[in-house]
């Protein structure tokens, strides 16, 4: 059930779990929790929807390079980001584990696959494909990330029974965690208020922390400086080795034969409206892993001018953010009829998303950043949001060991296609080094924060252990990709969603509940 804090005064409530987030992975546990009669409260600070592209509790202070993700991709609503991320959903691969400071086995993850999988309607099977980079391009493995339709990608849709339902979770919005009690080494409770003075506090026996990896790391030192320093301070860990996914133009596809590239790397259809879409990962037993960091490649297009696809991805956007499309997109449709008329044909005959009206091909690179300590998120000392709460403050920038490893992953990718089929179908030219690399220094990140709450098998290296616990207070469970000791080679939603999954069944087995 949907409230609103907002001019509702002074409020106290009990439950078993407290939820904080009602996002992509907070509303997914609160539901799956509530399900299992389990007393779900959740506290969402944003309202039922978020228009605009950014939101005003999001501000954060910034020094060194500007990260761009800590103002964009950052969604406070029912929903959070999931009302509009892109989809793509794919594990990570087992190599991407490797020689690094993973506490759970890949296979202990991906154990609970087919649960997201039938929660997003995704049909069952393998995430990679036939090898069409051929036998001598064995260091790369081309894989399919899986998208649901766009109605589905917004997990406030797949929940819209239990949240409208008495027996669901009760999800309290415009309520922002500000004030957090802990006593004899547990969390007992939170306060969440609104910018209207009006406040709840919870009282629970286990607490989620699912509001995104900058606000869960924030609220965390926040809780860390209003008890003392006693839950984190000790380790210094938190809020260190924050990094993101780095993106950036590495070539471009020329002479290329558009029909037959279309049908190998154009967007695939699939039963049910779910998608597909062509990446290319470092395999697990590529010698480069012992050089380059782990990352993907897809080829991405460009146009001048605007048109039927750009009109048509709108539609389905307003239908993700539970809209309808708004009377100039229905125009632009209209007017996009041509190219639009042959999208249909591909769609249903070639089962291929048709490129756009002059498209230009283009290989971009996405390469994980280097977890370092000293890119990091704190608590600013001199700026406070609406509540009198300290805002972020973020100690972040790409360093010469990113851009190193850029070019050599250029590298290896050239090697990769020169030797294999796809180099009949087009040239891969690359850009100049040093253009690529100019590029990549001036951005900000692509919205997949990781490693400020990174997990780990013990305080002194990490912040949460294998069950995501705060290792000096175990009651709190950490539900965000800051607990990521590492980046990887693909998006980390699915991957998340994934420690959601086994964060419920953990959860079920503490409150004794049976299946």
């Amino acid at each position: 059930m949907i409230r609103n804090l907002t001019q509702q005064g002074a409020v106290s409530a009990d439950a078993d779990v407290l939820v904080i987030g009602a996002g992509t992975v907070g509303l997914v546990i609160a539901a799956e929790l509530a399900k299992a009669g389990l007393k779900v409260i959740c506290l969402e600070s944003g309202a039922e929807h978020q228009d605009a592209d950014e939101h005003p509790l999001n501000e954060v202070v910034q020094t060194r390079s500007v990260y761009s993700g800590a103002a964009h991709g950052r969604f406070r609503c029912l929903g959070g980001s999931s009302t509009r991320w892109g989809g793509a959903l794919i594990p990570f691969l087992e190599g991407d584990l490797k020689r690094r400071a993973w506490p759970i086995e890949h296979s202990e993850i991906l154990s609970h696959l087919p649960a997201v999988e039938r929660l997003f309607g995704l049909q069952a099977g393998s995430y990679e494909t036939a090898d069409v980079l051929g036998a001598t391009a064995s260091d790369y493995v081309a894989r399919l990330a899986k998208w649901p339709p766009f109605a589905k990608r917004n997990v406030a849709n797949l929940f819209a029974a239990e949240i409208a339902s008495e027996a669901g979770p009760s999800i309290w919005l415009n309520a922002t965690a500000t004030d957090f009690e802990v006593e004899n080494g547990r969390l007992i409770s939170v306060t969440g208020r609104a910018s209207c003075g009006s406040s709840i506090t919870v009282r629970a026996q286990e607490i989620v922390l699912a509001a995104g990896a900058i606000e869960t790391t924030r609220l965390l030192l926040l809780m860390d400086r209003q008890n003392g320093g006693a839950a984190c301070a000790p380790d210094d860990q938190i809020g260190r080795y924050f990094h993101d996914h780095l993106s950036v133009a590495i070539g471009e596809l020329k002479d290329a034969d558009l029909r037959s590239l279309n049908r190998l790397i154009g967007f695939r259809f699939e039963a049910g409206g779910t998608m597909r879409n062509l990446r290319f990962e470092l395999a697990n037993e590529s010698p480069f892993r012992e050089t380059v960091p782990p990352h993907f490649v897809h080829i991405g297009f460009d146009k001048e001018t605007t048109g039927g696809f750009d009109a048509l991805r709108d539609a389905f956007r307003a239908v993700q953010r539970r809209r309808l499309p708004n009377i100039n997109t229905l125009l632009r449709l209209v007017r996009g009829a041509p190219w639009l008329f042959k999208a249909v044909w591909w769609r249903f005959i070639e089962k291929r998303l048709l490129f756009p009206e002059g498209a230009r091909l283009h290989v971009h690179m996405v390469i994980e950043q280097a977890p370092r300590p000293d890119n990091r998120i704190s608590l600013s000392a001199t700026r406070t949001d609406v509540f009198g709460q300290p805002l972020a403050e973020i100690d972040w920038s790409i360093s010469e060991i990113d851009i190193a490893a850029l070019r050599r992953a250029g590298d290896a990718f050239q090697k990769s296609w020169d030797q294999s089929p796809l180099s009949r179908l087009a040239r891969f030219v690359r850009r100049p080094d040093e253009d690529a690399e100019r590029d990549l220094s001036k951005g900000g990140g692509i919205y997949h924060p990781t490693g400020s709450t990174r997990m780990g098998d013990e305080p002194a290296k990490a912040v949460v252990d294998r069950n995501l616990n705060l290792f000096r207070i175990p009651n709190i469970t950490v539900l965000s990709t800051s607990v990521l000791p590492n980046g990887g080679g693909a998006n980390p939603t699915l991957m998340l969603l994934l420690l959601a999954q086994r964060s419920v069944q953990r959860l079920k087995k503490v409150f004794k509940v049976t299946e």
